[in-house]
């Protein structure tokens, strides 16, 4: 199995510091992760969710947290906007007077962390939100015009916090921020079999990595996994990573001699995203090892017809080069079909 490019990715993924949260004033997020049509953020056991417009925004965090609370983070790349999410399920019963309370408190600790006053605050109430808005002109003496939405309701006692955000905002941006708001509703969902793993997929990820880089791979395994686990249920890494995941968690499987999850690992992947070459080689790596040359002959010859769709950057292998390939190289038949497969050797 060949892995420079996934380690490439990994340290460029351990160079990406994770996103501020949004209740301090907020700097453009960093990490990569994959954009939705609508978001849906929910908490397991719930019968609805808060879905939102998510068209233009990309997902930075979306994970259950120890507490059993979630928290979903976006960006609009484009106008760079950010709008986070906050589901907590209260200890006691919910009292309505809450979230006004809570939107004090908030309008409180900003103006404690502004350099200026606070322009435009203003509270009112939108369908069952309660929402606070203002602007921050100044943080630490330094311009920042940051405007903020704050929404709060309440749903089955628990807590919809919700915060839109954007530094350097000028008059033009308020339809966006309306729009965001406006599309911001409760919409039912099947609460069966939601049991959602907790933990953050990324720095998971990150995790896994620092150990893949090291060839700790037994050690790569739990954190890798665990990652997917969440994926299953929240997607949050962009594609290219995602894939990275799967290649990785299945390289260490193999690696470690586990080669049943290593296959199942590379199925999930096809049965996900069925153009990428590299699951199929992989598969075709796992089938070498196992001796079988009819089924890794029948998966170079899938991976070879998607060569095409590998990650930019990424050089689709060579198997008469690959070590996990060596042992049927010494069948004469096999290394013809590799000839035809590839073309004459340079």
């Amino acid at each position: 199995m060949k892995t420079p490019l996934v380690v490439l990715f990994c340290l460029v993924l351990l160079g990406i510091e994770a996103a501020d949260a949004q209740d301090a004033p907020a700097a453009p997020a960093t990490q990569a992760s994959l954009a939705t049509a609508t978001s849906d953020i929910w908490l397991p056991g719930k019968a609805w969710a808060l879905e939102l417009d998510g068209a233009g925004f990309t997902t930075r965090d979306n994970e259950i947290q120890p507490d059993g609370g979630r928290y979903f983070l976006a960006e609009n790349a484009k106008s760079h906007i950010l709008v986070s999410v906050l589901l907590e399920a209260a200890k006691a019963p919910a009292q309505p007077e809450e979230c006004q309370h809570s939107l004090e408190e908030k309008a409180k600790s900003n103006a404690t962390l502004a350099s200026a006053k606070l322009k435009g605050v203003d509270y009112r109430t939108s369908r069952e939100l309660r929402i606070l808005e203002f602007t921050l002109p100044q943080f630490d003496g330094v311009p920042k015009n940051q405007k903020n939405i704050f929404g709060c309701l309440i749903k089955d006692d628990v807590f919809v916090d919700i915060h839109i955000s954007k530094l350097f905002f000028r008059a033009s941006d308020q339809p966006l921020f309306d729009a965001l708001l406006q599309s911001i509703r409760i919409v039912p969902r099947d609460a069966a079999g939601t049991a959602a793993p907790v933990g953050n997929s990324i720095l998971l990820f990150r995790e896994g990595s620092r150990y893949f880089i090291a060839h700790q791979y037994r050690e790569a395994i739990g954190p890798y996994k665990q990652a997917l686990e969440i994926e299953k249920i929240t997607p949050t890494l962009d594609k290219n990573l995602w894939r990275v995941l799967l290649d990785n968690l299945s390289i260490a499987y193999g690696i470690t001699g586990d080669l049943v999850h290593a296959r199942e690992t590379l199925n999930y992947g096809v049965s996900k995203d069925p153009d990428y070459p590299m699951f199929y080689y992989n598969l075709a790596c796992v089938a070498a090892e196992k001796g079988s040359v009819s089924e890794t002959e029948k998966n170079l010859t899938l991976a070879f017809e998607r060569r095409a769709n590998t990650i930019p950057g990424e050089t689709f292998p060579d198997a008469r080069t690959d070590d996990s390939f060596q042992k049927l190289l010494l069948q004469k038949e096999f290394l013809q079909f590799l000839n035809s497969l590839y073309g004459p050797t340079q």
